[in-house]
């Protein structure tokens, strides 16, 4: 469980219903002790009645004016029952006709309070207690069946139960809209950091809750500084590529004359291969370094103005015949990375393929939420399969009449993997000549 609304919304249902629990709890008790003791102060009230109706005969045992005693006592099993004992002698309601009533232990002068099981099942509340009248100790014992008032206790606490159901219910909503709502910041920075992977937005928005403010302002300064520390890192990349240039051309041009002596002669040619060798590492090496590789968060570069531009500057350098490059790029498609990177790319592609292409070259884009596929082929001899992968080592031609130093490929290799992507080189069932095939992955929606 690593969701932030998940865990407050369990806390929350945990704590929720241990409450509603405990109201429903402490509801019922608190409505069966109001019950017990309404109909308890009725018994007393009926035991008190009693005690005024009771009198003692010229033999000293206890008996009741039953004129004084109300009807119900009368009634078979009503649930309204006494029993007295005193001096020896036990009196009965006629209600009770031939069954017992247990006594439970009395307290003197003070009312006890009980249940217990009666006639037919009867749940009895019994009230008792231990008087002395006339001189005489008297015990009087009154109940009431509680089992009508039990029921509606029980209708009344399902309905008390549904309507706290009910309000759990709707607790839940609105803790959950109180949880969306605080954590809608965090959401919203969620989104934004989406973007910022897709490169739709350069930094975070610093319109956020006290509590994550700073964490977004160190991400921002972070970001800052990647780009500032990466500008940096292609200007000394250009300076030094600068300062080699000069001096590698002057020692290529002596190496391009005759050698200065007959001794030389012999070791002049490994000079020559030597001074060429480290041209091309070091070109090779130049370009590999200034390869970002996974692009700068906040950067995003759209596909058609720079494939629209790259494709003019190929027709200036190979304008010299009917050269026709093609390009289907999607209007929405973009590359998520470093501008150039992708020029770096797409420049080596389309330039080995002018340079091998009969009549046409095409690229083809196609771009979704999860990669970017980038095909370029043309219409010329192409390669033989045996020999595909000898292109992505460095400094490899096939053919070693046409110029340059056989570091395209291997450039767009580096390229690709720097961005976690894959290189597919073949041939283009189309068009007949060489493909090459660059698919990278784009940044998923968190």
């Amino acid at each position: 469980m690593t969701s932030l609304q998940t865990r407050l919304s369990t806390g929350l249902i945990v704590v929720l219903a241990m409450l509603t629990v405990l109201a429903v709890a402490i509801g019922g008790y608190s409505l069966r002790q109001l019950a017990e003791d309404f109909v308890a102060s009725r018994v007393e009230h009926d035991l008190e009645t009693l005690l005024v109706a009771l009198e003692f005969d010229a033999a000293g045992h206890p008996q009741l004016a039953t004129d004084r005693i109300s009807a119900i006592f009368r009634q078979p099993y009503s649930g309204h029952y006494y029993r007295i004992e005193g001096a020896g002698v036990e009196i009965y309601s006629r209600s009770l006709w031939d069954a017992e009533l247990p006594l439970p232990p009395f307290v003197a002068d003070r009312f006890t309070r009980s249940f217990a099981t009666g006639p037919q099942s009867q749940d009895l509340l019994l009230v008792g207690r231990a008087v002395a009248v006339q001189g005489q100790s008297v015990t009087l014992l009154v109940t009431e069946d509680f089992s009508p008032v039990s029921a509606g206790l029980r209708r009344l606490l399902l309905q008390f139960g549904l309507m706290a159901l009910i309000l759990f219910g709707g607790l839940l909503l609105i803790q959950r809209l109180i949880v969306r709502r605080g954590l809608a910041p965090l959401e919203q920075i969620r989104r934004e950091l989406a973007r910022l992977a897709r490169g739709e937005i350069p930094q975070l928005p610093v319109t956020v809750p006290d509590e994550v403010r700073p964490l977004v302002a160190e991400l921002n300064r972070l970001l800052e500084l990647l780009g500032h520390r990466q500008q940096r890192a292609r200007h000394a990349l250009g300076n030094l590529a600068h300062a080699l240039k000069t001096p590698l051309t002057a020692l290529t041009q002596l190496a391009e004359q005759p050698p200065p002596s007959e001794a030389a002669a012999a070791w002049w040619p490994d000079l020559r291969q030597q001074i060429q060798q480290i041209r091309t590492l070091t070109e090779r090496e130049m370009k590999r370094a200034r390869i970002v590789g996974g692009g700068t968060p906040g950067q995003r570069v759209l596909l058609n103005q720079e494939v629209a531009d790259l494709i003019a500057t190929l027709h200036l350098i190979h304008g010299g015949w009917n050269l026709q490059i093609e390009a289907q790029v999607p209007a929405d498609s973009a590359f998520p990375g470093d501008r150039d990177d992708l020029l770096e790319l797409l420049g080596n592609l389309l330039n080995n393929a002018c340079e091998w292409a009969t009549t046409t070259v095409r690229l083809t884009v196609d771009a979704d939420r999860e990669q970017l596929r980038l095909g370029v082929e043309d219409d010329g001899p192409g390669c033989p399969p045996e020999q595909l992968e000898l292109l992505r080592q460095r400094g490899t031609r096939i053919d070693e009449s046409r110029a340059g130093y056989g570091l395209g490929l291997a450039i767009v290799g580096d390229i690709v993997s720097q961005y976690g992507g894959t290189l597919q080189l073949g041939h283009s069932a189309e068009l007949g000549g060489f493909l090459a095939e660059a698919t990278i992955p784009c940044p998923r929606e968190n």
